[in-house]
């Protein structure tokens, strides 16, 4: 027994004694491997208008959000732009940066904080430069007009929210903040105007509409605020717009139309018209979502996310369908199933795509036919995503 015991103690030596000599040998191995230099270089292939942004504030872990790209014709994942802590983005008018809005925190999640706008490279992923910008930006879900261009590509403007209300100009020629405009407070969102290089307007808590002109230095030049466009008692909107041309279409929890038009001095309204049926078959459907809505410009074509059984509060609810309308007859002309999209976007190309957001999958719609067609789903394109960018392409604004 005593010698089991000794021969068994003998063997357990005996591999420890291996293991180390291993242990030692591979080390002296990887010492003599030259240390790795990251050098980048990298590059995507040529972007179309369906490459994909996918804005994922990622809940679990938010302060480490993130844009995933992907190409929207295979599916294929492209990279991905690290965007701190709920970071919003847009892509330049001329596809070639991606501006990042977004905040750090000396210690990751308290701390002091520093408020950044980041500008990437769109083709290689790779930051180019940063604009310190006041710690006021909003940390909130990814809606669209939160982080906005100006219509001339010189200035951008950023959503702020402390929760007093204003918005932070950056000039991207020189780099540099360059004014806080506090004359929004009590209005939300940026909605850049096609025809004014250095324009935008905001929906204020009144439901009127408070434009801004930017001069050159980009501080306010003038300001002119309509009247209100729709009762925010009775009819609510969604902050989220989508345009063609100078108008811009809004759409009401109980599931109008308002139309703002700013091709002249003044905002003008038009008369509001529903998404439902005037027969009444449709009571009960309302629009749902975040970015709930989608313009094709060539087509003329809006898509909206819809839901049935509406009521008060349902109006993030994901969509069941999604309905077109013919903008010029202001008819629906399809209605398709919505794969419960929680956002969507439609790319401006010849070949156009419709793109929806659940959450975490993106579903890539054919929009040429009149009832777009499904083609396929990009799965887990994103943990918790709410907005779905394509590749900007020049065409009428």
């Amino acid at each position: 027994m005593i010698a089991l015991q000794a021969r068994s103690r003998a063997l357990r030596v005996g591999r420890w004694a291996l293991c180390a000599a291993l242990v030692s040998a591979t080390g002296l191995a990887w010492a003599d491997l030259p240390i790795e230099e990251l050098k980048g270089g990298t590059r995507l292939p040529p972007a179309n208008a369906h490459r994909l942004y996918v804005v994922d504030v990622a809940f679990n872990h938010m302060v480490d959000s993130r844009i995933h790209v992907y190409d929207g014709d295979t599916g294929k994942f492209l990279g991905l732009v690290p965007t701190s802590l709920n970071g919003h983005m847009t892509v330049s008018a001329n596809g070639q940066d991606i501006y990042v809005m977004t905040s750090y925190y000396e210690r990751l999640n308290r701390g002091k904080r520093t408020d950044v706008i980041e500008a990437w490279d769109a083709e290689t992923l790779t930051p180019k430069y940063e604009v310190p910008i006041p710690n006021k930006r909003a940390q909130a879900l990814n809606y669209r007009n939160y982080l906005r261009q100006t219509t001339d590509g010189e200035l951008l403007l950023a959503q702020n929210a402390t929760p007093a209300t204003s918005v932070t100009v950056v000039d991207l020629k020189t780099r540099q903040f360059t004014d806080e405009i506090t004359a929004t407070a009590g209005c939300w969102s940026v909605i850049p105007l096609p025809s004014r290089p250095r324009s935008f307007t905001t929906l204020c808590g009144d439901g009127a509409l408070l434009t801004i002109d930017l001069d050159a230095a980009g501080k306010p030049a003038a300001q002119q605020r309509s009247k209100p466009m729709f009762d925010v008692e009775k009819d609510p909107v969604f902050t989220h717009t989508e345009n063609l041309g100078d108008t811009f279409y809004f759409v009401s929890f109980n599931g109008n139309v308002y139309t703002a038009d700013f091709s002249g001095k003044d905002v003008q309204f038009g008369a509001p018209w529903s998404l439902l049926d005037a027969t009444g078959k449709d009571r009960g459907w309302r629009p749902g979502g975040y970015n709930l809505l989608a313009v094709n410009r060539a087509l003329k074509r809006l898509y909206v996310g819809m839901h049935p059984n509406g009521a008060e509060g349902t109006h993030k609810n994901p969509a069941a369908e999604i309905w077109v309308y013919d903008l010029e007859s202001r008819k629906r002309i399809a209605r398709v199933p919505g794969k419960g999209a929680v956002s969507m976007s439609v790319s401006q190309d010849d070949q156009p795509r419709l793109f929806t957001i659940d959450g975490s999958n993106v579903s890539v719609f054919d929009a040429v036919p009149t009832a777009p067609v499904f083609k396929t789903t990009i799965q887990a394109a994103g943990e918790t995503a709410v907005q779905v960018e394509p590749q900007p392409v020049r065409s009428t604004p």
